[in-house]
């Protein structure tokens, strides 16, 4: 499955998107995510 993950740094609006087996590795505790799964 692939989600995209968006947070935001300053007035930026990043985003990236990952498979299932990357998501965990990604997060880190001072920033605020959304996550959203991508349909096929």
């Amino acid at each position: 499955m692939q989600y995209i993950v968006t947070w935001s740094e300053g007035d930026e609006v990043c985003y990236r998107f990952v498979d299932e087996d990357e998501i965990g590795s990604l997060f880190e505790e001072d920033k605020k995510y959304i996550v959203a799964v991508l349909p096929n």
